[in-house]
């Protein structure tokens, strides 16, 4: 029973906590108002976590010597006491495990855990605050706000294994959930078009030290008594983030879908994502527009027509606009300008502005523009200019910004460009992060997760892989 439903005026519930707060009340020492809340607090923590150890001793108690879970029967194994914990404090419960019958040496289960929606020794809503923690910081973090708001964290080093323990497995069945997700997702109202971008953002990879490197200088002059680990390298990798967003008539975002995957995972299959939510827009509005606006970068434009050609061959879409990012291409023009070294450069650009976003043909003009000067520039400037003029050559026939702007599209990849930094930058790139590729990966989708607002749903359907009827099995006599 929630407290929304006690305002809600249940005489049930409005005796029960005018009780309670009664019993609270007169429990309170003397103090000041900040001393009287930290001991309320505390005292309501206690009372919750008793209650919370007792319906747990409950249930454990209430198994046979056989039960059944998932059709599949189990008798009593082994017993122990176990601590479990809450955002109230440690749950201890003695429990039995169960072994399959009918296996020798079969596997064991903790039906108590079953029953419960135990996450990885975690009660169901401590484990969902350790997820939704994870997907936004370090645990380090995570354990200092708890401690913060009067909940009780378990030790950092528990904390930190449940958290990767769900991060992994949330990983492998992402995918799987976001089908189930997309049947109840409907479209926002005024959705026009959907825009897709593909990028990549740095990551600090701990990585085993390359062979004849040289080890590094340690302050410890007397040796450990334990085998320290196996030295690493800190190594920079590029992973992958993928934006889909619904516009409305003028190009402004209304909806955004994050993904994201570390730099060993294959990119094709966070574009296979990125192209199933594509998929599903387009079944419930099949006139929706659809464009890509990113960076110039080869591998992420093959990576998204390849995904986009799917789509077209099941005739779910027949053309698509394209973009390199308009603010990519400024960038661009603005160091070939300063190369130029011409003192009408600020003014020269803002023209460039101007008419590539009214004109079809404005790049054309451009390119042609900085063509003409190419003959002043020698040596290593010339081939720094060079490099601009190429990159205007391979790219021109997605410079067409009026043409976006006309079909009420976005002309840059702001969204893509927010997701690099707001899902891989702020999460992975914290000060003496470093990260494995399995712990990486698990943390950037939860991460992503929460920037696509789907944390909720994803966690309710997830979090039923933890729970499972338990039932009785008759004994015969």
């Amino acid at each position: 029973m929630t407290a929304k439903k006690a305002a809600k005026g249940d005489p049930e519930v409005e005796e029960a906590l005018t009780c309670l707060a009664r019993a609270l009340r007169s429990a309170l020492p003397e103090g000041s108002f900040a001393e009287r809340e930290r001991a309320a607090l505390e005292l309501s923590n206690e009372a919750v976590r008793r209650v919370l150890e007792g319906d747990l001793q409950q249930i454990a108690d209430s198994f046979d010597d056989r039960v059944e879970i998932r059709g599949q029967e189990y008798r009593r194994h082994e017993a122990g006491t176990v601590q479990y914990y809450s955002l109230c404090g440690p749950l201890c419960v003695v429990r039995d495990t169960y072994r399959q019958v009918g296996k020798h040496n079969g596997p064991t289960v903790v039906p108590l855990e079953l029953a419960a929606g135990i996450v990885k020794r975690a009660t169901p809503e401590l484990g969902r605050n350790i997820a939704h923690g994870y997907a936004e910081h370090d645990m380090r973090s995570h354990a200092e706000l708890l401690a913060v708001a009067h909940r009780y964290a378990p030790p950092r080093a528990t904390l930190e294994r449940i958290a990767v323990a769900i991060a992994g497995e949330a990983q492998e069945a992402v995918a799987g959930i976001e089908r189930t997700l997309r049947r109840s997702e409907r479209l926002p109202v005024g959705a026009q078009a959907i825009v897709i971008g593909l990028d990549r953002g740095s990551v600090p990879m701990a990585e085993p030290r390359s062979a004849g490197a040289a080890p590094t200088k340690g302050r410890r002059k007397k040796p450990y008594e334990r085998k320290p680990p196996e030295p690493v390298e800190v190594c920079w990798r590029m992973a992958y983030v993928g934006t889909v967003s619904i516009v409305d008539n003028n190009g402004e975002n209304l909806l955004t879908r994050r993904y994201a995957a570390s730099p060993a995972q294959d990119a094709t299959v966070l574009v296979d994502r990125m192209m199933a939510d594509v998929r599903a827009v387009l079944k419930q509005q099949p006139k929706l527009r659809v464009a890509v606006i990113q960076d110039g970068a080869p591998e992420m434009w093959n990576r998204v027509r390849e995904g986009l050609e799917v789509l077209k061959k099941d005739r779910l879409l027949r053309a698509w606009h394209e973009g390199v990012d308009f603010y990519h291409l400024l960038e661009r023009l603005a160091a070939a300008l300063e190369l130029l070294g011409r003192d009408d450069r600020e003014l020269q650009l803002r023209r460039f502005r101007t008419e590539l976003v009214s004109s079809s043909g404005a790049i054309d003009e451009v390119e042609a523009f900085l063509r003409f000067y190419r003959h002043e520039l020698t040596g290593e400037t010339l081939k720094k200019y060079e490099v601009h003029l190429t990159y205007l050559r391979n790219n021109k026939d997605r410079m067409d910004y009026a043409a976006l702007r006309r079909a009420g599209l976005p002309i840059g990849s702001g969204v893509t460009e927010s997701a690099a930094k707001n899902v891989i930058g702020l999460r992975a790139k914290r000060s003496g992060q470093r990260w494995s590729e399995p712990g990486l990966h698990g943390a950037l989708t939860l991460r992503a997760l929460l920037k696509s607002d789907r944390m909720r749903s994803f966690w309710t359907t997830f979090s039923r892989r933890y729970a499972a009827n338990v039932n009785n099995v008759a004994s015969v006599a």
